[in-house]
């Protein structure tokens, strides 16, 4: 089953959800997982997206140039998306406009597209350069592939799945979350606080220009490579740190030369050992904590 929605802004969304919701009426029989569009009084659009096959685990991949996501694990078996244009206070961080003096901006609703596919369900935003808020309500058991680039954060609560979270131009969170992790950001902090981690698998925490701090379970067997190049790195955990050697490269040319190179990596092992997880920042702190 293919479901594919496309919310525009104001003057054909009025169509469009009367549209889906006759057709909803019309089908109800025939496709019981059809799309529920509803409008909300505070501007937001919410759309209720079945799965082809809620008994097992969807994927939710968001991909935003301009706005922030947020995604929360429950006990529904399908996903439900709320969506959100820019409020008055994210317009008032944009430039001036003289020409609006004594005018009240009219508020666009968001427009974004969303398809289901066998469980993959992609969320985007049909405008590049429009802000919008995703707030996306997921089976707790759930894979997740999140991108934005500008204006906005990305929030993750009691999910168990892979997850794939990256953000250019803002901060990563994970709460309790499970499974395995792939998070970066360039300009953000990176904060994430796992209650389980998948074994065997390798996980990593980046950043740029941001703290990267994570809370592991403390039973968690890993490699860490841990690095900051202009902060420290700090753990509560029992870190056993592998000794390393400054690598030698020769060359064989008539000159002679050699090069030594020393990876400022810290390489250490706790519980044992296991999958190797990498934390890593440039312009801040690393911090490794022990969970509860």
């Amino acid at each position: 089953m293919i479901l594919r929605l496309k919310i525009w802004r104001l003057p054909v969304l009025l169509i469009g959800v009367a549209s889906i919701a006759c057709a909803s009426s019309a089908l109800a029989s025939r496709s019981p997982r059809i799309g529920i569009v509803t409008q909300q009084p505070s501007s937001a659009d919410q759309v209720t997206v079945p799965l082809s096959n809620p008994s097992s685990p969807g994927l939710i991949d968001v991909s935003l140039v301009q706005g922030s996501i947020t995604v929360r694990g429950t006990n529904r078996k399908d996903v439900l998306v709320s969506a959100r244009p820019e409020t008055d206070s994210d317009r008032r961080n944009h430039h001036y406009d003289p020409d609006s003096e004594g005018l009240r901006r009219i508020p666009q609703t968001a427009g974004f597209r969303i398809t289901e596919d066998a469980n993959h369900v992609k969320v985007s935003s049909d405008s590049p350069n429009r802000s919008i808020t995703f707030e996306i309500e997921v089976p707790s058991r759930t894979n997740l592939k999140l991108h934005t680039v500008n204006g906005g954060d990305i929030l993750v609560e009691n999910v168990e799945g892979e997850l794939m979270v990256s953000n250019t131009n803002g901060g990563i969170t994970l709460n309790n979350v499970s499974g395995s992790v792939m998070a970066g950001t360039t300009n953000g902090s990176v904060r994430a606080t796992l209650a389980r981690v998948t074994a065997q698998k390798e996980m990593a925490f980046t950043s740029l220009n941001g703290t990267v701090d994570v809370t592991l379970p403390p039973t968690t067997k890993a490699n860490l490579r841990l690095r900051s190049d202009n902060g420290d790195v700090y753990s509560d955990f029992d870190v056993q740190l592998a000794p390393s050697a400054p690598v030698v490269q020769e060359n064989n040319s008539s000159n002679g030369r050699y090069r030594i190179s020393r990876n400022r990596s810290i390489v250490g092992v706790i519980n044992g050992g296991g999958p190797e997880f990498e934390l890593r920042t440039f312009n801040s702190n690393v911090y490794v904590r022990k969970g509860k």
